[in-house]
C-alpha cells in the first residue's frame, strides 16, 4: 500500500481517488505519521449499493419482487363512516 503526504495543492483529493479506483491502497502521511486509510470497498455482486450509482440502485430497488397483494373484506364506504363518527 502506498503512502502520502498532506499538503495543500500537492496532492488533490481526485488523484488520490484515482489511484484507490485503480486497485491500490493509499496511506495519508501529514508530517510523516499516518492518519487512516484509503482502500477500495469489496465488491458484493449481489448489492445494488456496490454498483455505486445511483440509477443502479434505483434499478434493482425497482425489480425487487413485492409482496402479494391482500384483500379486505371492509368496503370503502364503511371505511370512511367508520372514520368519520356518528353523524
Amino acid at each position: 500500500m502506498k503512502s502520502a503526504s498532506i499538503r495543500p495543492g500537492q496532492h488533490p483529493l481526485a488523484a488520490m481517488i484515482a489511484a484507490v479506483e485503480g486497485g491500490s491502497g493509499l496511506v495519508p502521511t501529514p508530517h510523516g505519521r499516518p492518519v487512516g486509510r484509503l482502500s477500495p470497498v469489496a465488491q458484493d455482486n449481489g448489492s445494488p449499493a456496490a454498483a455505486g450509482s445511483p440509477a443502479a440502485i434505483r434499478r434493482a430497488w425497482r425489480r425487487r419482487p413485492l409482496p402479494p397483494a391482500g384483500q379486505s373484506t371492509v368496503a370503502h364506504a364503511e371505511l370512511i363512516a367508520d372514520s368519520r363518527g356518528p353523524v
